[in-house]
């Protein structure tokens, strides 16, 4: 058999508390006497002497005590008058009449007025008798307080409390318990409980949850009870054994708890149908966790669910995360505000992403930062994209200032050999025309890479042997060009062809016109190489620089050129070095109809 829910409750007793008397006498000798007989013959007591009785209920209204002990012959005021004031005060602590006048009518008059106890002046014998009065009047007093507090805790409880007899029939239950059903307690004490229940509820308990309270002395689970005007509610019951064969029913509605879930299972569906990830946070527990992702999140990172739950969202980050942008998030949380960012991630497999990020914070109706919640959507493409505009305007502010250098240099070299040249000094007119040639090679290299705009405008299958043996292309002839073996590109054949002429005329300028060169194909691309000098090694970063050449006069803007085709049709190009020594350029990301 379950003991009751109310037998742990910690009972107040003297052995448990200290109890606190308060003497009134106006015989400030008797006052000091009592006090040390009181203190003497009680364990635990702490004694506080009064000698003004018009001032005790002023003093009362401020200071708890346990019992109160009067004289009843005092200047002003007697011991029955001060208890009427008391309790008209409300103050309801047990109250001792101990008086050295005994007579019959002032014991009369005692019980009248309702006094707790009443005991005369008879020497230091009758201290004894005051103090087990007083421990027992106090300990009375307490119990019927611990009683009384809890019924009035079992009155305003939220959950419901009923107590049903051996024959099922209500004998109380709290307000909040007829709440539950839509009913006042009128109408269901003296009631029995089936009338809450329908047919196949009641049939239920029958054959289920009362077999099984009688059994096991308690009973906790879910039931449905119907209400007055036979709406349907979820409950949680918890029922418990009394030894009479009664029990105490414990009731919850659940019906806004019930609310609650399918509303919440309705929002995850839909955070669960968005492809933007979603995660939110828990900053009141140790080291903000994840409390809650949906499948964006786990389909855009790789991990599931029970991979993340428990863990700070760092563990996204990697080698390459900007440390500024980790900075910015964690800022922006520790001063619980929103932050929007661009943070490079990691997924569960290692694979980099761009990853656009907002974080708010979630308050409360009092203000207080209960969770973060977190945005996440996968802009990689986006991003890569801004990287590449924003290199190639790096590389257009780099190139103006090339091109302007390289363009006045040679206009001033012509423009100074012609005003020689009109004050009579013709041999000015060879200089003249060197720097002609210099600003004419200058505006042919600088048309190639600025047509790059329009070089992938028509994609077709090329072949790459056909493509490099297209001499009548070149302005240069190489007498010496292998291809070693050829495969079908896709790519622009305008675009192409000044990508093969800017490689020939490259080594043609550098190492000569008889120089080896080979073409040949690569997974996934295609190389060129020679024979020359090669490219140093710490110089290969810089070749696709404007104005970077390592002949003397040269432009540079040929390399340049080589690039801007590749970077157009979104291929990636390498320089390394060839078996002879010679530079070697490999191109990859190639679309190719033969792999």
């Amino acid at each position: 058999m379950a003991s009751s829910p109310l037998s742990d409750i910690i009972s107040f007793s003297p052995d448990t508390h200290t109890v606190s008397v308060l003497l009134v006498d106006d015989d400030e000798p008797t006052v000091e006497m009592s006090t040390r007989f009181l203190e003497r013959e009680l364990d635990d007591v702490t004694v506080t002497g009064f000698t003004d009785p018009g001032a005790v209920c002023e003093h009362v209204s401020k200071h708890d005590y346990d019992c109160i002990v009067s004289d009843y012959d005092m200047p002003g005021q007697n011991g029955l008058d001060l208890l009427a004031s008391l309790r008209e005060d409300g103050c309801q602590v047990p109250f001792v009449l101990f008086t050295g006048k005994g007579n019959e009518e002032i014991a009369s008059q005692a019980i009248s007025a309702g006094v707790d106890e009443y005991l005369q002046k008879d020497g230091p014998d009758v201290y004894p008798v005051l103090a087990n009065k007083i421990e027992t009047l106090v300990e009375k007093h307490w119990a019927e307080s611990q009683v009384r507090q809890g019924f009035l805790a079992i009155e305003s409880a939220q959950e419901g409390i009923g107590i049903i007899d051996a024959d099922g029939t209500y004998r109380y239950l709290n307000p909040a318990y007829a709440d539950v059903y839509e009913r006042t307690r009128e109408e269901l004490v003296g009631g029995h409980w089936s009338k809450l229940y329908d047919t196949e509820e009641r049939a239920r308990f029958e054959s289920e949850i009362l077999p099984e309270l009688e059994a096991t002395g308690s009973w906790r689970g879910r039931a449905t009870g119907v209400t007055k005007s036979g709406r349907r509610v979820p409950e949680r019951l918890v029922l418990t054994q009394l030894a009479d064969g009664g029990h105490v029913c414990v009731v919850e509605d659940l019906t806004a708890e019930e609310d609650l879930l399918e509303d919440l299972a309705i929002r995850n569906r839909a955070l669960d149908a968005t492809s933007i990830g979603v995660v939110i946070t828990d900053p009141s527990r140790e080291d903000n966790p994840i409390v809650y992702v949906n499948d964006g999140f786990t389909n855009m990172t790789g991990y599931e669910r029970e991979d993340v739950l428990g863990r700070n969202c760092r563990f996204l980050q990697g080698a390459e995360t900007d440390q500024s942008s980790v900075r910015e998030l964690r800022e922006a949380i520790e001063n619980e505000e929103s932050v929007t960012t661009e943070i490079l991630n990691y997924t569960k497999s290692g694979e980099p992403f761009w990853n656009l990020l907002e974080i708010s914070p979630v308050r409360n109706d009092a203000g207080e930062t209960v969770n973060f919640v977190g945005f996440q959507r996968q802009i990689t493409k986006r991003k890569e994209h801004t990287i590449a505009i924003e290199e190639q305007l790096a590389w257009l502010h780099d190139f103006g200032r090339v091109l302007s250098h390289d363009l006045k240099t040679p206009l001033t070299v012509l423009k100074g050999n012609i005003e020689l040249a009109r004050d009579g000094d013709e041999t000015r007119l060879d200089d003249a025309r060197r720097a002609a040639d210099r600003l004419d090679a200058l505006i042919s290299d600088l048309s190639n890479v600025m047509q790059q705009g329009d070089l992938v405008s028509d994609i077709e299958p090329l072949d790459l042997g056909t493509v490099f043996r297209s001499w009548d292309a070149f302005e240069t002839e190489p007498s010496s060009l292998t291809v070693v073996d050829s495969k079908h590109v896709l790519a622009d054949e305008r675009a192409l062809v000044r990508l093969t002429d800017n490689l020939v005329k490259n080594t043609v300028e550098h190492a000569g016109a008889d120089t080896e060169m080979r073409v040949g194909a690569l997974p996934g691309g295609f190389y060129y190489e020679d024979d020359g000098p090669g490219i140093p090694e710490d110089e290969r970063d810089d070749v696709f620089k404007p104005g970077y050449s390592t002949k003397s006069g040269g432009t540079g803007f040929g390399m340049v050129s080589i690039k801007q085709i590749a970077m157009a049709h979104g291929w990636t190009v390498t320089i390394g070095e060839s078996q002879s020594g010679g530079a070697r350029f490999e191109f990859t990301g190639v679309e190719s109809l033969d792999e």
